[in-house]
């Protein structure tokens, strides 16, 4: 790295992005000045320190810093393309909002698919390096989940009813505007020789969050039925559907593989079990239709299924599973489905959801303005 006052700037700018509700804690090897260099240059850097996580207009921020409008807008507009800046309109105005790193500046990158932004090879074994060294306690190790899984709504039970805010084809329907981008964290672990063969292009975004990354060349505009369709695909190949842990409207969902996505790392690697909320309802065993095949087992994300133990049929561990349906759809004699739990998930509203998140890192509310 750098001479201090490089590296100074950057730790200035590591406390700020560390008040947002999912936060940038401090490694002792700073491998996350690294990232930071990566994105942001120096003169982003001192600018984004003043930045609010919420909306806000050029003219706000100039009067912030006591820069020209001219200077700020040119300095928002570089950081947007960047991916680390958001950018939209609302009622003729145009907004900004520093991104946090996740969703956000950490994703950005890498969404519009391999090899398709040069930042992603010096990234890539960064973010490995800032994982192990504390981004998955970050994700993980606290009380309230970031994410929740969504069950795929296909595999729940003809006999259960479907709530809405557990309904990923509802909620996605219930937005005007979806995009889909690369999943980053396959793309980074393939570009450090690790991943999995799961397919790439199925990182959902929606609303304003999703109108940004299509403007800025980083996702691609769908239609919501191709986005209930690459859910769909998404529940067969064996993926999760994630989404933030809250009533919604949802900005993302995200089809997670268990080897490669940051926040199953943190379950399997850093040991933090409940790091992604289990949905209303559970896997639930037929045992007088099942063949002991043990295919539910090998699909479990969670390792949740036992079978195949003298032939005994599967067995479902309620505590571990995430009720997501990933087992269902490849059992070859249709012996399971997800029912609902006798206690149905209540998930919060948006600002709750942010409380609760800078609760659990004992932060004040007001670092995000």
């Amino acid at each position: 790295m750098h001479h201090s006052h490089h590296l100074e700037i950057y730790e200035k700018l590591r406390e700020k992005l560390d008040k947002a509700p999912v936060g940038l804690p401090k490694t002792v090897s700073g491998v996350e000045k690294e990232i930071l260099s990566v994105l942001f240059d120096e003169e982003e850097a001192k600018i984004a320190v003043h930045m609010p996580f919420i909306r806000f207009t050029a003219e706000q921020l100039a009067e912030r810093t006591g820069k020209s409008l001219e200077y700020v807008e040119k300095i928002l507009n570089e950081m947007a393309k960047k991916g680390t800046v958001w950018k939209g309109e609302k009622d003729g105005k145009t907004y900004y909002r520093l991104f946090p790193v996740i969703v956000g500046f950490a994703e950005m990158p890498f969404l519009a698919g391999p090899g398709r932004d040069a930042r992603q090879e010096k990234l890539a074994p960064l973010w490995a390096k800032y994982r192990k060294e504390g981004f998955l306690d970050e994700l993980g190790d606290r009380e309230h989940a970031i994410l929740r899984a969504l069950p795929e709504k296909s595999t729940i039970s003809k006999q259960s009813v479907i709530l809405p805010y557990e309904d990923a084809e509802k909620l996605v329907r219930d937005r005007d505007y979806h995009a889909v981008g690369y999943c980053p964290c396959r793309i980074m672990a393939r570009l450090i020789g690790e991943g999995c063969r799961h397919s790439l292009e199925v990182c959902l975004h929606f609303g304003s969050l999703g109108k940004y990354m299509v403007e800025h060349g980083y996702a691609r505009r769908i239609t919501a039925d191709e986005a209930v369709e690459i859910l769909r695909k998404s529940n067969r190949e064996g993926l999760v559907h994630v989404t933030e842990r809250s009533k919604g409207p949802i900005s993302t969902i995200c089809n997670c593989c268990s080897d490669c996505c940051a926040f199953f790392r943190a379950i399997h690697e850093a040991g933090h079990p409940k790091t992604i909320a289990h949905s209303s309802y559970v896997a639930s065993v037929d045992s007088s239709k099942c063949i002991a095949c043990g295919i539910c087992m090998l699909r479990c994300p969670m390792k949740a299924v036992k079978a195949k133990i003298n032939r005994e049929p599967a067995n479902v561990e309620a505590e571990k599973c995430l009720g997501c349906g990933v087992c269902v759809p490849t059992c070859p004699v249709e012996a399971i489905e997800l029912v609902e739990r006798e206690e149905l998930q209540e998930w919060p509203d948006h600002l709750t959801y942010y409380q609760e998140l800078l609760a659990d890192r004992g932060k004040d509310p007001a670092g995000l303005f």
